[in-house]
């Protein structure tokens, strides 16, 4: 759901603000409305829609957890069971735009559907955004193949919707893999894209996925700081009485992980190694936080890993989210199990078929699909910056950065020396807090920030020049941050400035080695 106190477009431009690329912050907009019950579909032409006979739910349920699947809303999880803890039904289905559900945005911003539909103006600055549910409209997704392989395993094709128009599908197709754990489940989540439209637009911020829980589960809790994977205090960022949640908060998540909690610290946590920043809060004010109120209240609480991702038109793009039930502990401890063979102590980008969510701005590449690099288009009119994801390492452990390129130039002059920019951004204080992901009431962007880096600094920036030839040969340029100055302790991402000249950046692989 999505709430309509502040306009998508406001919603839009402060979430960039904070996080560039971070959108929405949220599925939750007529606040005010009714709990939808629509049970509209429309076919997208091609399209068989599952026939799922009268009862649209399906169950997948071991020892500890029971879940389920709505058929009738594109095979989104609308229950979730901790057997062990008598939990009942934890997810929120106020509306369409709710449960645990697959959510991507792209351009453009509006978005017209292909006969001129217009999309609702309350929406319209999310541009292209189908979800798994249904859309603001009452229109449901549909289910286009289910099949249950165990009592703990089902896999799913659907068609989405685009959430912000009234029955217009979208031109692709989600695939879910849900598999059932000891302590929860695992959901292998696939776009296969088939746009009309072929422009390549910017990287958004995709919700990977989103999770509604019901209003028992109002804590929000994650690990902030500079010391992931050494049972460092977690951080509660919404809490009862504390009148946090509504705006959503933004926040750095160097242990990939976020859990909404009740008042005796159990719940739900999302394990997503890909994603360094989380949108999560609680909405509906302090009143109803901790109370049993049903999963169609409007009171919810929300976490989205965030991905940072181009959509191309012809994309096929995969992720895993791991949810987790239990106490704090139990989710904690079972993140640091699955962290062992996920995440690394530095990183290091081989772009052999995708583009390891890198983005640019002021730039283009050739296109999906992405073969053995990434072929970034150079203009002379605007500085391109080829962006890393977010994450963490040690600058102890990765004193020097790799970058394997050909820089080439439309016209040639192979001794002239260019210079790209090398920025790295260091953990700060200011990445141990949350931050509002818009303005409301209130409540402003700007003056949180700023109240907040008063007692939390941001550090600045740590940037190197490199010479460079743009001269069609392939080597590796080799920075040696040994000595830059502010190079020390945790850094969470890395910045590529190229010069304004026309040509391509053709890069192999980016990394960091002793």
């Amino acid at each position: 759901m999505k709430i309509n106190s502040l306009s998508a477009t406001k919603i839009l431009t402060s979430c960039l603000a904070l996080f560039v690329g971070v959108l929405s912050a949220s599925k939750l907009q007529g606040a005010e409305g009714p709990e939808q019950t629509d049970k509209k579909v429309v076919a997208f032409p091609g399209d068989s829609p599952l026939d799922y006979g009268d009862e649209p739910m399906r169950y997948l349920e071991n020892d500890r957890v029971k879940l389920g699947l709505d058929l009738s809303l594109g095979g989104a999880v609308t229950f979730l069971e901790d057997k062990a803890n008598n939990s009942g039904n934890m997810i929120n289905s106020h509306d369409w735009g709710r449960q645990i559900q697959l959510s991507y945005y792209s351009g453009p911003a509006p978005y017209v559907g292909p006969n001129g539909e217009q999309p609702s103006t309350s929406w319209a600055g999310l541009g292209w955004n189908p979800i798994q549910s249904g859309d603001c409209g009452g229109y449901r997704s549909q289910v286009l193949e289910f099949t249950k392989d165990s009592e703990s395993v089902a896999f799913l094709r659907a068609r989405p919707m685009l959430w912000p128009h009234s029955g217009v599908p979208a031109e692709c197709v989600f695939e879910c893999r849900y598999q059932l754990t000891e302590n929860g489940f695992t959901l292998d989540a696939t776009i296969v894209n088939n746009r009309s439209d072929k422009t390549q637009y910017n990287a958004r911020a995709q919700e990977t996925p989103a999770l509604y829980t019901n209003a028992p589960w109002y804590k929000l809790v994650s690990y902030l700081g500079d010391k992931p994977f050494e049972n460092e205090p977690i951080t509660t960022l919404v809490d009862k009485n504390d009148g946090n949640g509504w705006p959503w908060l933004n926040y750095y998540t160097p242990e990939y992980w976020s859990a909404l909690v009740n008042e005796n610290n159990y719940g739900i946590g999302v394990y997503q190694p890909y994603s360094g920043v989380s949108s999560s809060g609680f909405h509906g004010g302090d009143e109803p936080k901790g109370k049993d109120l049903g999963d169609k209240s409007i009171a919810t609480g929300y976490i989205a890993p965030r991905e940072r991702t181009i959509l191309d038109w012809n994309i096929r793009r995969a992720y895993r989210a791991t949810f987790i039930v239990g106490s704090v502990d139990e989710i904690r401890n079972t993140v640091y199990k699955l962290a062992k063979c996920d995440v690394v102590e530095t990183p290091n980008w081989i772009f052999k078929d995708d583009r390891q969510n890198w983005s640019y701005d002021n730039a283009i590449d050739e296109g999906y699909p992405i073969a053995d690099s990434l072929k970034i288009i150079l203009e002379s009119e605007r500085q391109a910056v080829a962006k890393s994801p977010i994450g963490f390492w040690k600058a102890e452990n990765a004193p020097v950065l790799n970058v394997d390129a050909v820089l080439s130039a439309d016209v040639q002059d192979a001794e002239a020396e260019q210079t790209i920019t090398v920025s790295i951004i260091p953990v700060s204080p200011a990445d141990s807090v949350g931050y509002l992901a818009w303005s409301e009431g209130n409540k402003n962007v700007e003056q949180d920030r700023a109240e907040k880096e008063k007692t939390y600094p941001r550090l600045s920036n740590i940037s190197v020049d490199v010479p460079v030839k743009f001269d069609g040969q392939r080597r590796t340029i080799a920075v040696d941050l040994t000595d830059v100055q502010g190079y020390d302790g945790a850094m969470k991402d890395v910045m590529i400035f190229f010069p304004k000249i026309a040509g391509k950046a053709t890069i192999y692989s980016v990394g960091f080695s002793k």
